[in-house]
This record gives structure tokens, sequence and C-alpha cells, in this order.
């Protein structure tokens, strides 16, 4: 009984502390794809980048547009999307989706 209620009290004071920032978050876990901006054209490539966080404590990670397009050697941007994924408000991600051609 000690054990689900320590678990409980943590539930609701780590609620929240990391948080993805975008889209709906569930209670327990969320995982959720936003669509940000798309041109409809056909992409040759894709790839993804994400940023990460603990606790709302740390934060690492480099999601940029900029870095995928650097990496990939994109010059043109076909599609954005998101995926935001959170579990407890003790870890949360937010990842970038690129499509887009050479």
């Amino acid at each position: 009984m000690r054990f689900f209620s320590t678990f409980f009290l943590s539930c609701f004071l780590f609620y929240s502390c990391a948080s993805p920032g975008a889209g709906p978050n569930g209670y327990l876990y969320s995982k959720v794809s936003l669509g940000i901006f798309a041109t409809g054209e056909n992409s040759t490539i894709q790839d993804k980048s994400c940023v990460r966080s603990i606790l709302g404590l740390f934060a690492f990670g480099d999601a940029s547009l900029e870095k995928i397009k650097k990496i990939h050697g994109i010059k043109e941007v076909t599609a954005v999307n998101w995926e935001t994924q959170s579990f407890l408000g003790i870890y949360a991600s937010l990842c970038v989706l690129v499509d887009g051609k050479k």
C-alpha cells in the first residue's frame, strides 16, 4: 500500500515537469504526431531530430531545421511534422520530422 501511495503522490508532484510543450498531454503517457507544414510535393529525403527533457531539470538535443538540412543536404523542405512523447512528467521528447529534396 505504501508503494502505491508513493507512486500516485509522485505522479501528482512530477506531472508536467517534463513536457514536450506542444500538443495534448496525457496524464500517464502520450505520443502525438502534429502536422506543421506541407507543400504537397513528393520528397526524396526524410529525417528526424529530437530534443529531450528529464524531470524538467535537464533538456538536451538539437531539433532545428538547419541541422537536418545541413546533415542531409536538403535544399527544399516539402514537409515538417512534430512528434511528441511524454511519460508521467518524468521524460518528454519533441521530434521534428523533415521531408525534402536535394
